[in-house]
């Protein structure tokens, strides 16, 4: 029997379940390296490693330890804060696995983009590097507004600030050193005080999901996603995209060329992009599964594949189900299947005192799932203060076309009450 190494899990416990049960299916066992235990069912996990794995020259000696005495067969990653460490762990177990110098590509949005731009110029905005105040500066003089001012090594939308003119770069730039400091969140230790600032990108956002096998880049969806406007925190998706079929040929012609320019192999991948028409900007990238719902249900759902399934048949050396491709599949769903999948932000901060309303949601047959995400007693802030804290509910729709499926989930989250005060 074959063993996975799974690095952490997704935050979200329905979330965090999916990749297990995948295992399950795969008669695969896993063994779990995380900063603490999840807190699941203990049935579908073989074995823990509980480290720090933010150190990942210590997490590393002691995985290699562990290998020594338990097989390893491949290692997976849910998250994008372990991408490096899975490329160490594969490289020193000889695993299949994406290249350490690739991973850094993964992570570092500064060196995506210089990579991209290397090859393939026009799937880029115009971007800087910036460490510094006189970097920002220097940085607006040359590409203007509106614009766009991130972390190069954050993930889950934190950080991420609309810069509409020169008069908000005081303040932004103060709230961008106060939420990145590494004593708030650790995920900023990995490229502390790096940003960068890029053109704004007009048109929609789509992300394109897939993985690469040995050179084959297999592309499984399309999704059509919507954030917000000031700080892109992301809070719809429909899947599959509603785009036409040209330029969804186009997408993907364009996104296996900025997969290249990365070197991306032997991994799962979440491409973010903006597109008009038939032109397609990079966003960012991924090396690994998507979160919000999109590989774990959206996907599934709509094309009867475990994308995680394929994820671990890829990284333990296993055949890669080719149905799962898009060119494939959308031979065999009907057209008028449509997903949604939508959260509730909240638009005040405060305390949660009360949650009701939850049994009324699912009056409505169109409801796939609905899951709470806030709890009475949680504090809710905005942002710039907490980029996490003020999602309150989630909710996955299943209709015949778009139209249907919000209304579903507009309809679902009206009956879904929250107090805040």
């Amino acid at each position: 029997m074959k063993r996975v190494l799974f690095i952490n899990l997704r935050s979200h416990k329905v979330e965090r379940m999916e990749p297990l049960y995948a295992a399950r299916n795969l008669n695969v066992k896993v063994t779990l390296l995380a900063d603490k235990k999840p807190g699941v069912d203990e049935g579908f996990i073989d074995d823990y490693i509980i480290t720090d794995t933010y150190d990942m020259k210590a997490c590393l000696e002691i995985v290699k330890e562990y290998a020594a005495k338990t097989k390893i067969h491949g290692v997976v990653t849910w998250a994008d804060k372990d991408v490096e460490l899975a490329s160490l762990i594969g490289e020193a177990l000889q695993l299949k696995t994406l290249s350490i110098a690739a991973s850094t590509g993964a992570r570092n949005k500064f060196e995506m983009r210089k990579k991209i731009e290397s090859v393939f110029p026009e799937l880029c905005p115009q971007f800087r590097q910036v460490r510094t105040w006189e970097d920002l500066m220097s940085a607006q003089a040359e590409i203007g507004f509106p614009a766009i001012f991130k972390p190069v090594g954050a993930s889950g939308s934190k950080s991420i600030f609309k810069v509409n003119a020169e008069s908000d770069l005081p303040d932004i730039y103060r709230s961008m050193v106060e939420t990145t400091r590494i004593e708030k969140d650790k995920v900023y230790s990995y490229y502390p005080s790096e940003y960068i600032y890029e053109e704004f990108l007009e048109g929609d956002e789509i992300s394109i999901e897939g993985l690469i096998d040995q050179g084959q880049i297999i592309i499984a969806g399309i999704i059509d996603k919507y954030v917000t406007e000031d700080y892109s925190l992301e809070y719809k998706e429909i899947f599959p995209s509603q785009k036409n079929s040209e330029d969804l040929k186009q997408y993907q012609i364009q996104i296996k060329q900025a997969l290249t320019a990365l070197q991306f192999d032997n991994c799962a991948f979440h491409a973010e992009c903006k597109v008009k028409g038939s032109k397609l900007k990079v966003i960012e990238i991924a090396a690994r599964p998507a979160g919000g719902f999109i590989t774990s249900h959206l996907i599934p759902i709509v094309t009867g594949i475990s994308f995680h399934e394929e994820v671990i048949n890829n990284a333990v050396g296993e055949a890669v189900n080719q149905d799962m491709d898009m060119v494939v599949w959308q031979n065999n769903v009907p057209s008028n299947v449509v997903l949604g999948h939508l959260d509730l932000l909240s638009q005040q901060a405060g305390v949660v005192t009360q949650i009701a309303g939850i049994e009324d949601v699912f009056e409505d047959k169109n409801i796939l799932y609905f899951l709470p995400t806030a709890s009475v007693n949680q504090q809710v802030s905005l942002p710039p203060d907490s980029f996490g804290s003020l999602y309150l509910a989630t909710c996955i729709a299943k209709g015949t076309s778009i139209s249907e499926v919000e209304y579903s989930m507009a309809k679902a989250m009206q009956k879904y009450k929250v107090t805040i005060e």
